[in-house]
């Protein structure tokens, strides 16, 4: 993209900075359980599926820059000057995995080539560190993040059923782990 530039920001710059976590989606993955007849495990479907009316996602805002996230790097884009986009990651040595904190894209600058940038800087930045995967969370109602992770070459590695609410699954809201392997 012309006039595009990424910076990245020392943390402390960003104290303050707090950021809304919203989205509007028409499908999720429905995650679906089903115990063996057996009794010897159990089998797990994932089936995208449209919501019976627009899910909107809109929840209060959170400090971006927070303890659990660690030593992270935040990373801002700017489009000819105008900031246009966030990504937040971190390197855990523990798992020799870079983490995806937080990325988002403004919503006037979406579908211009700002959230694969970044994601190029990510890739960059795991393979800068010997990371052996870059892993990130989505809910599974967030079918546009989803689809934008896996044209990004990420495959679903786990789920939590149960992490936001305890009707998570109900709901159609499950946190995913997607990851890709470097």
């Amino acid at each position: 993209m012309c006039g595009l530039e990424i910076r990245r920001i020392p943390n402390k710059e960003l104290a303050d900075r707090t950021t809304v976590f919203s989205y509007e989606s028409d499908h999720h993955y429905r995650v679906i359980i089903y115990e063996r007849n057996d009794g010897d495990g159990w089998s797990i479907d994932l089936k995208r599926e449209r919501f019976p009316q627009t899910f909107v996602k809109n929840d209060s805002s959170d400090k971006l820059v927070h303890d659990f996230k660690g030593d992270s790097e935040i990373y801002l884009a700017y489009v000819d000057g105008e900031e246009a986009g966030q990504l937040q990651i971190e390197f855990q040595d523990y798992n020799k995995s870079m983490r995806v904190w937080d990325i988002d894209i403004w919503s006037d600058f979406q579908r211009k080539g700002i959230g694969k940038a970044l994601m190029d800087l990510c890739k960059k930045r795991a393979n800068d560190q010997n990371a052996r995967r870059i892993v990130l969370e989505v809910q599974s109602s967030n079918s546009k993040a989803i689809d934008f992770y896996k044209a990004m070459g990420f495959k679903l590695i786990g789920f939590d059923g149960s992490h936001y609410n305890n009707d998570d699954m109900t709901r159609g809201e499950v946190r995913l782990e997607m990851a890709i392997h470097l």
